[in-house]
């Protein structure tokens, strides 16, 4: 069990996320996520630095909510 990074319950809107976790978030591989963000189903993230990308939480819930309607059509 890996217990370095929990899967978080809630997407704290205040928060910065990495790929791993954006992944972990809406249930999908790591390769897909960056596809998402190459593709622009999700937009590209924030680069910090060389190998540092984050997204803000507040974006990745309103993705949530659009994701969610797109499946309810």
């Amino acid at each position: 069990m890996n217990t370095t990074n929990p899967i978080p319950e809630t997407i704290n809107a205040a928060a910065m996320y990495r790929a791993p976790e954006c992944a972990r978030l809406f249930g999908i591989g790591l390769s897909t996520w960056w596809h998402w963000s190459k593709t622009g189903r999700a937009r590209r993230g924030i680069k910090l630095g060389p190998k540092t990308t984050v997204w803000e939480g507040s974006y990745l819930l309103e993705l949530k909510q659009k994701l969610i309607s797109e499946s309810q059509n």
